[in-house]
């Protein structure tokens, strides 16, 4: 019986490769989405998630949706939802759909979710009509609200679902997706239990989101400093930095709007009440703080002698694009010049992070990577973030590379090269 249940399961992951470099060919070159995104289904919740661990769960981060209407549970709380209409922005998107598609939607009524975002043969589907090859997988309600949860041991026990259910999930065709894990940055020690369980298994990334994790904020005059909130580079996480690196495991470094969160985990609650004080009629968080938090999480890691330290660390920036990354760096080393009270820190960062191993993901739409070659074309890899509203189709991409005149060899990279060699996936 377990050899008659072995053999279709063989089969179907050799069709869903082959699927993957037929679609892949199209364009010339295999293509890797390196910033692609699942929306977690109840399923987590209500399966995966360890039966003891429920009743509290429901307290510490719950997520339901009825006909459209989403509920959030946060820290026994209703939580602020994603969206402000009964459109679910974060999973709407399909192959084909233009922004003017999505502008159309009627945001008063309910509309289906592409169910590719919870279901891999759907998900597989998509990749296909899109010439999609391999895909890396990360979190959308996991990234966004899963670090301010303020009990540690109920994160552990949520974490460890997540990442059961998307291993799961990649199970469908294991060469083209790649599972991202998620870490209970709340404890370091239920982090590094949670990344050592994951590398057993075989997660080749971890996802990490540049917020303050896991503590309630007050004023910081009356918390020491084991009750404030830390950032990732606070030498508390220096132990899961180095597991990190020793087992070769990529530190994505992947943001979220953050907009639903209370203001201290990052700038997505600040930049809404800016919008609000503005009266801009439109949120701010997901078009801008991204590229702040991430700018946040380099800055830091520059003036804090992060890379120096951990000079074997492989990482990654997602979802925030790639244009900001040079003024960042050219930023952080005028400043290192000119103030004298760090020690043991790179005065060049800028020559530090281009000769480890790094990857950044870029927009389709992006003309400064078409722009510089030489400075992105071996570290910056292409990401559609499907199926989010604002996703988009390589061809989009390849379009606007050779509109810069790219040079062949270069788009190839971009749009797959160097997330196969950062993430050693085989095409």
């Amino acid at each position: 019986m377990a050899t008659a249940r072995k053999r279709p399961t063989q089969r179907r992951a050799k069709t869903t490769a082959t699927r993957g470099t037929a679609a892949a060919a199209r364009h010339g070159f295999p293509v890797i989405d390196a910033d692609s995104h699942v929306f977690e289904p109840a399923a987590i919740w209500e399966e995966y998630l360890d039966r003891a661990y429920r009743p509290l769960a429901r307290a510490a981060f719950w997520y339901e949706d009825v006909d459209g209407s989403a509920t959030v549970i946060l820290n026994g709380k209703p939580a602020k939802p994603l969206n402000a209409s009964r459109i679910n922005r974060q999973a709407i998107w399909r192959p084909g759909m233009r922004p003017e598609d999505i502008g159309a939607l009627d945001p008063s009524r309910a509309h289906p979710t592409n169910p590719g975002a919870a279901d891999a043969t759907a998900r597989l589907k998509d990749m296909d009509a899109m010439g999609v090859g391999q895909a890396v997988l990360f979190p959308t309600l996991f990234a966004e609200y899963f670090p301010a949860i303020e009990n540690p041991d109920v994160a552990a026990a949520l974490a460890r679902a997540y990442n059961d259910w998307l291993w799961d999930f990649t199970r469908k065709a294991p060469k083209r997706l790649l599972p991202v894990a998620v870490l209970p940055l709340q404890d370091v020690n239920f982090a590094l239990r949670e990344l050592r369980r994951a590398a057993r298994r075989g997660f080749r990334a971890v996802c990490l989101r540049p917020a303050f994790v896991g503590r309630k904020f007050g004023s910081y005059a009356h918390y020491d400093s084991s009750t404030r909130p830390h950032f990732l580079n606070h030498p508390e996480y220096d132990r899961l930095w180095t597991e990190i690196e020793a087992l070769r495991i990529t530190a994505c470094i992947h943001p979220s709007p953050g907009s639903t969160n209370a203001e201290w985990t990052s700038t997505g609650p600040y930049l809404e009440r800016v919008a609000g004080a503005l009266r801009t009629g439109h949120y701010l968080a997901e078009s801008v703080a991204p590229t702040m938090d991430n700018a946040i999480f380099l800055t830091a890691i520059c003036f804090y002698a992060h890379m120096e330290r951990f000079p074997k660390l492989r990482f990654a920036m997602h979802h925030s694009g790639a244009s900001w990354v040079t003024l960042a760096l050219e930023k952080a080393e005028t400043y290192l010049w000119l103030l004298s009270n760090f020690k043991d820190v790179s005065l060049e960062p800028e020559h530090v992070f281009f000769q480890r191993p790094t990857l950044v993901t870029f927009n389709s739409w992006e003309s400064s990577v078409a722009r510089l070659p030489d400075t992105f074309g071996t570290i910056a890899a292409w990401g559609s973030r499907y199926p989010h509203h604002d996703a988009s189709a390589p061809e989009e991409a390849i379009a606007n590379l050779h509109k810069w005149k790219v040079p062949d060899d270069v788009v190839a990279r971009y749009m797959g090269g160097n997330a196969a060699r950062h993430f050693g996936l085989a095409a």
